[in-house]
């Protein structure tokens, strides 16, 4: 799978509890990627849970700190997120 990407990353989109994680982890094993959860790194970066966040700050602020961690890892190849 890997020589097929040749280096791309991969970015998986979709609801809350799809299932992203889950497959964003076997992708990144069975292509030799690296794996970046954006929610847990936004989670680290606030000290809150994603749920904590949308109840304090609401869905606006929670997708404008989700597009600058997309942002800042975009630079990066050979990942799946």
């Amino acid at each position: 799978m890997n020589n097929l990407l040749k280096g791309v990353s991969l970015y998986l989109i979709g609801l809350m509890g799809a299932g992203k994680t889950t497959v964003g982890r076997e992708l990144a094993i069975a292509s030799r990627y690296r794996f970046v959860d954006t929610d847990a790194v936004i989670s680290q970066a606030t000290g809150k849970s994603i749920t904590q966040l949308f109840a304090d700050v609401g869905e606006g602020e929670f997708r404008q700190l989700e597009s600058q961690v997309l942002a800042e890892v975009s630079v990066y190849t050979k990942l799946v997120e």
